[in-house]
C-alpha cells in the first residue's frame, strides 16, 4: 500500500487550494479598507478585476470541458473502426483515475493520468494497423511485433499538444511495460515505469477481463483479482494490486458492471488481448478460449 506522512498528505489535499484560501481571506478586510479610503470607487477598484478573474475562470473551465469532449470524441471514432474496443478507452480512463486516486496521487496527477489512459491507443488510428484490428484469427509475429508498435505511435501522437508532453506522453509509451520487465517498446523495469502507466497497464487489462468475448463471458471479479495477484510482481506492480484490492468503489463499479444485462457484446475477434495488445496475461481468459 502507498504511504505518505500526515503533513504530505495534508499538502496533497489542502496545497491547491492554500493561495485560493489565502487570497480570498484577505478579500474582506481589504474591501472594508478601500471603501473607507475611496467610498465608492475603492469598492469598484477591488470588484471589477475579481468580476473578470472569475469570468476568465469560467472560460478556462468551459475550454478544458470543450477539449475533454473533443479528445472523447476522437476516441470514440478511432474505437468505431473496431467494434472489439467500442468504450474501451474511456472505461480504461475511468477505471485508471478511480485507481489513482485510491493510491494516493494528487489531483492534477490524477488528471494526467485519466487523460493518458483516454488516449492510449490512440495510435492505432493509423491505417497499417487496420488489417490487424480487423483480422479474426491470431496475429503472426510479424503482425504481433507491428502491434506491439501502437504505444510509442500513440505517444508520438499524444505529444504533438504541448500540453500533453511530458507525464501523459510518458505514461501512453510505457503503459505496455511489465513490471518484471518484460513488456514493451523499452523492457523498464519496476518504479522506472511512469506510476501513470502502471496504473493504466492495471486498467487495461481489467477491461479486458470484464468484457465479454466471442469465446468466453467476462470474467467475474473474483476471477479477476486472482489474475492480478497471480502476475502481481510479474506484470503488475503489487503495491497497486493490493490497492486494488482493497477498493471499495473499484470493487462496486466492476460488480455492478458484470451485473448489467445489457453489456457491450464482443466483436469478431477470435484472438485474445493479450495476444492483440498486451502480450501477456490473463491465463485464465487464454484457457477458455475455443480452439481455433
Amino acid at each position: 500500500m502507498h504511504r505518505e506522512d500526515v503533513k504530505t498528505a495534508w499538502v496533497r489535499i489542502a496545497g491547491a487550494s492554500l493561495l485560493y484560501d489565502l487570497v480570498t481571506s484577505l478579500l474582506a478586510p481589504l474591501l472594508a479598507y478601500l471603501y473607507v479610503r475611496f467610498e465608492v470607487p475603492g469598492i469598484l477598484m477591488l470588484v471589477l478585476p475579481i468580476y473578470l478573474v472569475r469570468h476568465l475562470y469560467q472560460v478556462s473551465l468551459q475550454l478544458e470541458q470543450v477539449n475533454r469532449d473533443l479528445l472523447e470524441l476522437m476516441v470514440k471514432a478511432i474505437e468505431a473502426r473496431d467494434p472489439y474496443t467500442s468504450g474501451h478507452s474511456l472505461r480504461v480512463s475511468q477505471m485508471a483515475e478511480l485507481l489513482a486516486r485510491d493510491y494516493g496521487l494528487g489531483h492534477r496527477q490524477v488528471e494526467q493520468i485519466r487523460t493518458a489512459a483516454l488516449l492510449h491507443d490512440v495510435g492505432k488510428i493509423h491505417e497499417q494497423f487496420a488489417p490487424l484490428l480487423r483480422k479474426e484469427g491470431k496475429l503472426d509475429a510479424t503482425e504481433k511485433a507491428l502491434m506491439q508498435t501502437h504505444s510509442a505511435r500513440s505517444a508520438e501522437l499524444v505529444s504533438t499538444i504541448s500540453s500533453f508532453r511530458g507525464l501523459i506522453e510518458l505514461a501512453v509509451r510505457y503503459h505496455h511495460e511489465n513490471y518484471d520487465g518484460s513488456g514493451y517498446p523499452d523492457g523498464l523495469i519496476g518504479t522506472d515505469i511512469p506510476v501513470g502507466s502502471r496504473i493504466i497497464m492495471i486498467a487495461d487489462t481489467i477491461d479486458a477481463m470484464t468484457t465479454d468475448r466471442p469465446y468466453r463471458k467476462a470474467l467475474s471479479y473474483e476471477a479477476v483479482t486472482e489474475e492480478l495477484a497471480r502476475f502481481s510482481g510479474k506484470q503488475f506492480d503489487p503495491e497497486l494490486v493490493d490497492v486494488l484490492m482493497r477498493s471499495v468503489a473499484i470493487r462496486q463499479i466492476l460488480e455492478a458492471r458484470l451485473d448489467m444485462p445489457d453489456r457491450p457484446p464482443a466483436g469478431q475477434h477470435a484472438d485474445s488481448f493479450v495476444e492483440r495488445s498486451v502480450g501477456r496475461m490473463a491465463p485464465t481468459a487464454r484457457r477458455q478460449r475455443s480452439p481455433a
